[in-house]
């Protein structure tokens, strides 16, 4: 299966010294694969090899940080196109693990997220206030790992009558993104970090 996402590669080790590599692209539909031994790998429905890494890496640090009151609403950008306008740091923005097409780099967001919400506009009507649906924790998850996801570039075409959402997700320690999904420009993707890419497959609209 074809894939505009980044790729992943994740080496496990063994007791007997083995050790199996997995590759594969970071979209959730798209298996794994072990080269050289003709295997696929896959992962949980709707995760794949790489979901399932990023959830289990979150939960790994999580356990190093308290949780923070949850007493503040999430919100809707005033301007979708500016999605970290709502962004807010909690203690696990402190993290510095993370790589970005094999650099170290700070993980836009590298704990699980715990809620979430999607703000919809109708296309023209971005400066009108949104539609609001709440996220449960798996769906803000999928979100979460999708920011990490997202292949970078943007493309130019004709507009349609899609419409645009945002995507805000939070973790234990309080610390919110966004994304943004502008669905009438090619699904051009604004992410929290400023950096823009074409389709986010870990958003169900």
């Amino acid at each position: 299966m074809g894939s505009g996402a980044r790729t992943y590669r994740l080496q496990i080790g063994y007791d007997d010294g083995r050790v199996a590599t997995v590759v594969g692209h970071t979209d959730p539909h798209c298996a794994g694969h072990i080269p050289g031994a003709g295997m696929v790998v896959d992962g949980p429905n709707g995760l794949g090899v790489y979901g399932l890494l990023m959830t289990a890496f979150g939960r790994q640090h999580a356990d190093g940080f308290e949780d923070a009151a949850r007493d503040q609403p999430l919100a809707c950008p005033t301007d979708p196109r500016q999605p970290d306008s709502v962004d807010r740091d909690g203690a696990s923005a402190s993290m510095d693990t993370g790589y970005v097409l094999g650099e170290r780099a700070p993980m836009v967001m590298p704990l699980p997220a715990v809620r979430g919400i999607v703000c919809t506009w109708p296309f023209g009507a971005e400066g009108k206030a949104p539609k609001v649906r709440e996220l449960g924790p798996e769906d803000a998850e999928r979100v979460r790992i999708g920011l990490h996801a997202i292949t970078g570039g943007m493309v130019d075409c004709g507009g349609s009558p899609e419409p645009t959402h945002t995507a805000v997700v939070e973790d234990r320690t309080g610390t919110r993104r966004a994304v943004t999904v502008v669905e009438s420009e090619c699904e051009t993707v604004i992410r929290s970090d400023e950096g823009y890419g074409l389709g986010l497959a870990w958003l169900e609209r």
